[in-house]
């Protein structure tokens, strides 16, 4: 059995993150938060993971000032991404879904498939966002979503929930996510990103249209 253990943000779904985290940032006076910045240091981390990096790397601050204003700096970056959210800014990838449809067809080894966000809102939008009349969630065979203060706890966990899987693949868009699933012995897949290589992604999908579950399966069976 094979676990596809997802990432959600910018993989099955495209949400506001980035624009939340430097909105945010420009409140608290921080006016240099880049992209390149955001996906090497910030995308894929829990909440005050990413909160305490942007305020210490950036901003400055550190010891108890900096203790003080993560809880305020990270629950300032939740409101502004439900507002976000609400206006509408989030849309389902919606080949990833197919590609999840098509690994439970015909003949072929079983998948099992994980939602692992470090996102706390990702359980709430994988109930609420929906594809082919289904919440998101149902597509899935568990959701460990938010579960941890890392990502490696949370990867860890998603094991877990599958634990008779015989290969473990990681699909992951961020830098933090492809590096830490590495060294929990699970197979690095970046999403849309050739940078993920230097990173220590096995493959890079660029897309998933006309992607087949079979190019994991060799995948599995190359380790």
């Amino acid at each position: 059995m094979i676990a596809l253990i997802w990432d959600f943000d910018g993989v099955v779904v495209f949400t506001p993150h980035e624009k939340a985290w430097r909105i945010t940032a420009h409140r608290f006076g921080i006016l240099n938060l880049t992209s390149e910045f955001y996906h090497r240091y910030v995308s894929g981390r829990p909440r005050y993971e990413g909160a305490r990096i942007i305020l210490s790397l950036l901003g400055g601050y550190a010891g108890p000032e900096l203790e003080q204003l993560v809880e305020l700096f990270a629950s300032e970056k939740n409101r502004v991404f439900n507002l976000l959210v609400e206006s509408g800014e989030v849309e389902v990838n919606r080949p990833a879904i197919e590609f999840i449809l098509r690994t439970r067809r015909g003949n072929r080894p079983a998948f099992k498939h994980v939602l692992a966000s470090a996102s706390r809102n990702a359980v709430r939008l994988a109930t609420r966002l929906e594809y082919l009349g289904r919440p998101l969630s149902s597509f899935f065979d568990a959701d460990v979503s938010g579960s941890g203060a890392t990502k490696r706890e949370i990867f860890e966990k998603a094991m877990k929930a599958v634990r008779e899987a015989d290969c473990f693949i990681a699909i992951d868009d961020a830098p933090s996510g492809v590096r830490t699933a590495a060294e929990l012995g699970i197979i690095p897949v970046g999403y849309s990103d050739r940078g993920l290589e230097d990173h220590g992604a096995r493959m890079i999908i660029e897309k998933f249209e006309g992607l087949e579950p079979e190019v994991l399966v060799e995948l599995c069976r190359s380790r």
